[in-house]
């Protein structure tokens, strides 16, 4: 009976195992092309951005992933510059947080692309995705194979390169005015100058997520204070242009320049956002290859890491076992004197 049931035990260890190791290998196999976005089939005015606040908010608020199946290959230069300042009218002078990076995207078609950013306090990263496969590194160090799911890198495309579409956000939506069509780098643009801002009402959009459910129905106060821009903040000024692609519609360029206040609600003093932020697109339909880099084997982990049940002889994984050792295990034991 005692046999009976360890090997029962075994075989659902084994089976739970496989399951495991297929669903990890599902998780984190190279995504299958798809084909083109829906979205990006669509047939979009870029000359009604001024008289269409819908649309302005359709086109500045494109994903990356939609503007490189728009456009093709292409290079994207992004920089952005930003200052909070909090009770500058306080005894101690209030506070400041200041900082400016630039993220340089080369986008080589398809799902294959390169990413650098970096900031004035010195940090940064670069990420190359490349067939399928994603080599990482940061600002100093070396790249190194990264094993990640597959919305993954369009993720951290998408938010490198937002400048535009979260300037439009905290404007409440930017009103626009027709400046004229114009050329650049060969391509027919159209060019739109700030006039304003607080175009479209805040209101639930199909790309909002439902809403968040926290922990006893209550928000801790850092999350409460990280809410507060997107929920109280209100613009007092916006200015700039902005540049359409006037053949794709897709955003080529922007110069925007805002100030935005968060009420400190009567319980601190009032916070001002400067924002300045800038969008440049070059290179259009050129040939930009891409290949991967050369990269430095992953460390070792240890067991500690990787299994922490299992080092504290707590999982169901301790003490001794029959069959195949753990695929995972990399280190070999010490030999004995």
């Amino acid at each position: 009976m005692r046999r009976a049931l360890l090997l029962a035990l075994l075989l659902f260890a084994g089976c739970k195992r496989s399951e495991d190791e297929a669903a990890r290998a599902r998780i984190f196999s190279p995504e299958q092309p798809v084909g083109t976005l829906p979205e990006a089939k669509e047939a979009l005015d870029a000359r009604r951005l001024a008289d269409d606040p819908e649309l302005a908010r359709r086109i500045l608020h494109m994903r990356r992933k939609e503007i490189d199946q728009r456009l093709g290959t292409h290079k994207a230069q992004q920089r952005v510059q930003f200052a909070w300042f909090r009770g500058p009218g306080l005894p101690d002078g209030g506070s400041e947080v200041s900082l400016s990076e630039e993220a340089t995207l080369l986008d080589a078609g398809g799902d294959d692309f390169s990413l650098r950013l970096v900031n004035d306090h010195n940090q940064g990263f670069e990420m190359v995705a490349v067939k399928g496969e994603v080599f990482v590194k940061s600002l100093y160090g070396a790249f190194h194979k990264r094993r990640s799911d597959r919305t993954e890198p369009d993720r951290v495309r998408e938010q490198a390169l937002s400048g535009l579409a979260t300037f439009d956000r905290l404007a409440r939506g930017l009103k626009l005015r027709n400046a004229g069509e114009a050329t650049l780098e060969g391509r027919k643009v159209v060019r739109y100058t700030v006039v304003g801002f607080g175009a479209r009402p805040e209101g639930k959009t199909q790309d909002d997520l439902p809403p968040v459910k926290y922990p006893e129905n209550r928000v801790d106060n850092d999350t409460a204070r990280r809410l507060e821009l997107w929920e109280k903040e209100e613009p007092a000024s916006a200015r700039g242009t902005v540049v359409i692609d006037a053949e794709t519609a897709a955003p080529l360029g922007c110069d925007l320049t805002g100030r935005f206040k968060v009420g400190g609600g009567g319980q601190g003093p009032n916070a001002e956002l400067a924002l300045h932020s800038v969008l440049t697109t070059s290179s259009v339909g050129k040939s930009l290859l891409l290949k991967a880099p050369q990269a430095e084997p992953e460390t070792s982990v240890p067991h500690a890491v990787k299994d922490p049940l299992r080092f504290l002889g707590k999982g169901p994984a301790a003490g001794p076992q029959a069959g195949e050792p753990d695929e995972d295990d990399e280190e070999e034991a010490a030999p004995q004197k």
